[in-house]
C-alpha cells in the first residue's frame, strides 16, 4: 500500500519593495510570529529576511496541512519554525523544512515522510502568466527527472468544495492519470517555484 506525503513550497520576492519594512512593523510582526520569533527577528542583523525566510516556511506548512485539513484557514502564528529552520510544526503535525537562501528571494519546502523533494526556481518570462510559469516549471522538473515527454504532462486542478477555493490542490497528470508525486506550486513577483514529492511503497516481507 502507497503511503501518501504531501508538501508544500513558498517563494518570496526579498525585493519587492512594498515588504522592505515589515520587520518594523511590530503588528505585523507579532501577527506573523509566535513571541520566541519575534524575539529572534528582533535581534537578528538581517530582520526583515528573517522575518520572510518565517514567512515562507509557515506558508509552505501551511499548504502541507491544508491538505490534510481541507478548508483551513491560514493562521501563521499557529505554524511554529524551529532555530535552526529544519522544521515546522501546526499543533500535533511536524513537517520537515528545507530553506534556500539566494540574494533575491527565499524559498522554503515542507513536507512529511523521508524522501528528499524535487524542486526548483526561475525567473519566469515577463510574456507568461504566474499560474501558467509555475506550471510549467513542475512539468519541466517531471519530465527530467522521470524521462518522459513532457508534451504528455500536465498539471490540473479538479473541483473540490472541501477546499476554500472549491477547488483542490494542484496534481500532475502523465497521459491524463496522475503521478504518485505530491505537487505545490508558487509564485512571488518575477520568480515562480514548484516541489514536487514521490510517495512511498513499504517494501514487501520475505
Amino acid at each position: 500500500m502507497t503511503t501518501v506525503h504531501h508538501v508544500g513550497n513558498d517563494v518570496i520576492d526579498l525585493r519587492d519593495p512594498a515588504i522592505a519594512d515589515h520587520h518594523q512593523r511590530s503588528r505585523f510582526v507579532e501577527r506573523v510570529c509566535t513571541p520566541e520569533e519575534v524575539a529572534r527577528v528582533a535581534a537578528s542583523d538581517d530582520a526583515n529576511r528573517l522575518l520572510w525566510t518565517l514567512f515562507a516556511a509557515k506558508e509552505a506548512g501551511f499548504k502541507v496541512v491544508a491538505k490534510l485539513t481541507p478548508g483551513i484557514a491560514f493562521s501563521p502564528r499557529r505554524f511554529v519554525v524551529d532555530a535552526q529552520c529544519t522544521d515546522v510544526t501546526h499543533d500535533d503535525v511536524r513537517l520537515w523544512l528545507e530553506v534556500t537562501q539566494e540574494q533575491d528571494w527565499v524559498h522554503a519546502i515542507a513536507g512529511q515522510g523521508t524522501g528528499a523533494p524535487l524542486w526548483a526556481v526561475e525567473r519566469r518570462q515577463p510574456s507568461i502568466g504566474e499560474s501558467a510559469a509555475a506550471r510549467d516549471l513542475a512539468v519541466r522538473v517531471a519530465a527530467d527527472h522521470l524521462g518522459l515527454d513532457r508534451r504528455a504532462l500536465i498539471v490540473e486542478r479538479v473541483t473540490d468544495e472541501r477546499f476554500r477555493d472549491d477547488l483542490g490542490p494542484p496534481r500532475l497528470l502523465h497521459e491524463g492519470e496522475p503521478l504518485e508525486l505530491d505537487l505545490s506550486l508558487s509564485h512571488d513577483g518575477p520568480w515562480v517555484a514548484c516541489a514536487l514529492l514521490g510517495q512511498e511503497t513499504p517494501a514487501a516481507s520475505d
